[in-house]
C-alpha cells in the first residue's frame, strides 16, 4: 500500500525548495528504517506551496525483531540458596520475561545475564502519525518564521496537511493544523478544497493537472512546460529566448503553472552593455531576455506568471513598467560611471579595504600588477607586458563604480566595458574575464593576457588570506578561497604555464610589506596540493599518484601532469612492480639504520652483488645525464622511469647474496651507503616510487 504526505505552506522562497525536498526524502528513509517498515520507494516533489512525499509499497506492519539485552553480571543470577536474586528477577520482569528465561553469555568482560526478547511489529497505520509528524517538523530551512503559539520554527507558515495511507486519512497535527485529505488550487484562484481520494503519485499529479487552473506539481513537468511556453513566446517575435539554466531552475520553483508573458522595451536600453541589461532582467526581475540567432540582445522580454488569465496585456504592461524603471536606473549609473572613468575609480580604491591589516584594494592592485609583470618575464611573454600591466593595474577599478555597487555580479565585466570606452580594447577581454573561472569547472580566461592577470590576482588573494590566518575550515569558506585555488591551478595547468607554485608564492609573499605578521602561509602549500590533486582527478588521472611526485611544489604544473601520466603508465608493469618492492625494502632498512651517508668505498666490497649494484648506479647516472633536468613531457619521463627496471635483477641478487648488517661495522656502513645511493635514485630522481 502507498502513503502520501503533503505539507501545504505559504509561499516558500525558490532557494528553499530543492534542499527541503532532499531532506524529506532522506528523513523518510531514515524514519522507515527506524520503525522497521519495509517499502519499495520514497519520492519527493512539489511546488513553492506544497511539499509532497509519496512512499510506495509500504508493508502492512513493521518487522518483528529478536533482541538481546545485556543485564547484570552472571554471579547475580542466583543466590547461595539457588534462588533468583532481586537483580535478576527485576531485570527479567523489566523485559517481560520470567527469570527462568534468562541466559548467560560469555563476553570479553566475563559472563553476563542476557534477556532474549522478541519485539513484535506494529501496524503501519498506527506508526504513520508519528512518522508524518516527524517528517514535517524535521525539516530545516536557511531562515525560519514563528507564527503560532507552539513556537514551531519553519520556512513559512503551515496552512494545510494531507496524510493518507491508501484511501484512509492518517490523523495527526502540527502547529495547530490538523491533517485531512484536502489540497488547494493556485493561490490566485481561491481556497476551494480539492479532495485527494487516495495515496498514488500518478493519480495525485493528474488530479492537480486537470483542475480548471492546472497545477503542475511535478518539477520535471513544470520545467518542460516552462521552456516550451517561453520558447514559443520568443518564436512568435521571430527570435530565441535566452534560456539561462539558473533562471529556469529558479522559475520552476516559484511557479505552479508557468505561463509566458511577452513584451518589449525601449530601444535606448540596448545602448547599455549586454550583460548589464541581462543582469537586470534575470537577477532583479526574473524575466528572460530575447536574442537573435547570433546571440545579440533584442528589445523584447519574456516574463512568467503563475496560471492563465484573460488580462495578459495588463500583466505585460506591469512587467514593462518595472523593467523600464530598473533599466533607467542602470542607464543613470552607467552614464555617471562613464564620466568618472577608470582613473578616478582607481583612486577610489584607496578607500576600499582589501583585508584587515593588509591595506586597501589600491595596494592589492599594485601587488597584482607587479606579480603579473613577473609572470610575463618568467613565461617569456614580454610582448604582452603593456596589456598585462594595464589590465592588472585596473583589474579592481570597477569595484568603485556605481554599476558594480548595484550589481556586484558584474565585477570585472564592467571594467572591461569601461576600458573599451576609453580605447583600451586590447585589455578589455582580460578585464571582463579577470574573475574567471567563476566555478571550479567553468570557462577560463580566453586570452593569454587575461590568464596571466587573473592568475596574479588569485595568487595574491590566497597569499593575503593565509598570511593573516584566514584559512578555510570545514564548510566555512567566506572568501571562496577554494574556488580561487581551483582557478589558479586550472589556469596554470590548462594554459601550459611553465612556472612553479613555489616561484609564484615566494614572489607574491615578498610583495607584502616587511613585518606583515605571518599566521598561516605555510599551510597554503598543502591547500594548493589538495586542489591540484582534485583538478588532476577531474582530468582523468589517479590523484593518489601525485603523492609520488616529491618535488611537485617546485615543478611547473603541466610538467607535473606529464610525470603523473608517465607514472600511471609504468606502475602496473611487472618489472616496475618488482623494483617497487625492492625500493620499499631499501627504504625500510635505511629507516631502521638512522642517519646514513652516501660515501661508498669500492675497496670494502666483499661480494660480486655489491659491485654489480654499484656499477648499475654509475651506469644509470651516466646514461641519464641532464635528461632529468630537461624532462618536460610524458615521453621524456617514461624514458627515465624505464631505467628503474635496470635495478630489478641487481637488487634481487643483492638482497639474496648480501647480509647488509655485517659484523664488520665498516662493511655494514658501506653497504648502507650503497643502499642510500639507490634510495636517492628511486625516490628523488623524478619521483618517490615507494608512494605508489
Amino acid at each position: 500500500m502507498n502513503a502520501l504526505l503533503e505539507i501545504g505552506v505559504e509561499h516558500l522562497p525558490a532557494r528553499f525548495m530543492a534542499p527541503a525536498l532532499k531532506q524529506l526524502e532522506t528523513l523518510a528513509a531514515e524514519l522507515l528504517a527506524e520503525k522497521r517498515i519495509d517499502y519499495t520507494s520514497v519520492e519527493t516533489f512539489g511546488t513553492y506551496r506544497r511539499l509532497v512525499t509519496v512512499i510506495e509499497g509500504l508493508a502492512e506492519k513493521s518487522a518483528d525483531v529478536q533482541k538481546e539485552i545485556k543485564g547484570p553480571p552472571a554471579k547475580l543470577l542466583k543466590d547461595a540458596n539457588g534462588n533468583f536474586t532481586p537483580q535478576s528477577a527485576g531485570f527479567a520482569q523489566k523485559n517481560g520475561l520470567k527469570p527462568e528465561q534468562l541466559t548467560i553469555v560469555e563476553t570479553e568482560k566475563g559472563p553476563f545475564i542476557y534477556a532474549n526478547i522478541k519485539i513484535k511489529g506494529e501496524k503501519t497505520a498506527k506508526l504513520l502519525p508519528e512518522i508524518f509528524t516527524r517528517l514535517v517538523t524535521g525539516l530545516e530551512f536557511a531562515k525560519n518564521m514563528v507564527w503560532e503559539e507552539s513556537g514551531l520554527r519553519y520556512g513559512r507558515p503551515i496552512r494545510s496537511l494531507i496524510g493518507l495511507y491508501g484511501d484512509k486519512v492518517i490523523k495527526f497535527s502540527v502547529a495547530g493544523v490538523k491533517s485531512d485529505r484536502n489540497t488547494y488550487p493556485l493561490s490566485s484562484f481561491g481556497r476551494k478544497p480539492i479532495k485527494v481520494a487516495h495515496a498514488d503519485k500518478t493519480y495525485y499529479a493528474e488530479l492537480l493537472r486537470n483542475q480548471p487552473q492546472p497545477v503542475l506539481v511535478l518539477p520535471e513537468e513544470r520545467k518542460e512546460a516552462l521552456i516550451k511556453t517561453v520558447s514559443n513566446e520568443a518564436a512568435v517575435r521571430g527570435y530565441l529566448a535566452d534560456l539561462d539554466e539558473n533562471l529556469i531552475q529558479e522559475t520552476v520553483w516559484f511557479t505552479e503553472h508557468p505561463v509566458a508573458v511577452g513584451g518589449d522595451f525601449e530601444l535606448k536600453f540596448l545602448t547599455l552593455p549586454k550583460e548589464l541589461v541581462t543582469t537586470v532582467l534575470k537577477k532583479q526581475i526574473k524575466i528572460f531576455p530575447v536574442v537573435n540567432k547570433a546571440g545579440d540582445l533584442q528589445p523584447y522580454f519574456i516574463a512568467v506568471r503563475d496560471g492563465i488569465s484573460v488580462n495578459q496585456s495588463e500583466v505585460s504592461d506591469g512587467f514593462k513598467k518595472v523593467m523600464s524603471a530598473r533599466l533607467s536606473d542602470a542607464v543613470f549609473f552607467f552614464e555617471n560611471d562613464k564620466k568618472d572613468g577608470l582613473a578616478k575609480f582607481h583612486e577610489k580604491l584607496k578607500n576600499i579595504q582589501f583585508l584587515e591589516g593588509l591595506g586597501s584594494m589600491y595596494e592589492k592592485a599594485q601587488r597584482t600588477q607587479k606579480l603579473a609583470a613577473c609572470l610575463c618575464e618568467k613565461l617569456g611573454k614580454t610582448q604582452l607586458k603593456e596589456t598585462v600591466d594595464f589590465a592588472a593595474q585596473h583589474a579592481y577599478d570597477d569595484l568603485a563604480s556605481h554599476v558594480v555597487y548595484e550589481f556586484p555580479e558584474l565585477q570585472g565585466y564592467m571594467g572591461g566595458c569601461y576600458a573599451e570606452i576609453e580605447g583600451r580594447k586590447d585589455a578589455a577581454t582580460a578585464l571582463k574575464e579577470f574573475y574567471y573561472p567563476l566555478t571550479s569547472s567553468s570557462e577560463l580566461p580566453s586570452d593569454e593576457a587575461g590568464a596571466i592577470v587573473s592568475l596574479a590576482g588569485k595568487i595574491d588573494t590566497l597569499v593575503g588570506n593565509f598570511l593573516i590566518g584566514q584559512i578555510p575550515t570545514g564548510s566555512e569558506d567566506p572568501f571562496a578561497l577554494r574556488r580561487q585555488a581551483f582557478g589558479a591551478v586550472r589556469i596554470m595547468l590548462e594554459k601550459g604555464m611553465k612556472v612553479s607554485l613555489k616561484e609564484l608564492l615566494d614572489t607574491a609573499s615578498s610583495l607584502y610589506p616587511a613585518g606583515t605578521q605571518d599566521k598561516g602561509l605555510a599551510q597554503l602549500q598543502g591547500f594548493l596540493f589538495q586542489r591540484l590533486a582534485l583538478v588532476l582527478e577531474q582530468r582523468g588521472h589517479n590523484a593518489r599518484v601525485l603523492d609520488a611526485v616529491s618535488n611537485w611544489y617546485e615543478m611547473p604544473l603541466p610538467q607535473i601532469e606529464a610525470l603523473v601520466s608517465a607514472l600511471e603508465t609504468v606502475k602496473t608493469g611487472e618489472e616496475f612492480a618488482a623494483v617497487l618492492e625492492s625500493a620499499k625494502r631499501v627504504c625500510n632498512l635505511l629507516k631502521k639504520a638512522g642517519d646514513v651517508n652516501e660515501n661508498v668505498d669500492e675497496k670494502l666490497f666483499e661480494l660480486p652483488a655489491e659491485k654489480a649494484l654499484y656499477d648499475k648506479i654509475q651506469e644509470v647516472d651516466a646514461s641519464l645525464g641532464c635528461r632529468v633536468h630537461t624532462a618536460a613531457d610524458k615521453e621524456a619521463y617514461l624514458n627515465i622511469l624505464k631505467t628503474y627496471g635496470a635495478f630489478k635483477e641487481v637488487l634481487e641478487n643483492f638482497f639474496k647474496d648480501v647480509m647488509v648488517n655485517a659484523d664488520d661495522e665498516a662493511v655494514k656502513n658501506n653497504r648502507l651507503a650503497l643502499l642510500a645511493r639507490v634510495r636517492r635514485y628511486l625516490t628523488q630522481t623524478v619521483a618517490d616510487i615507494t608512494k605508489l
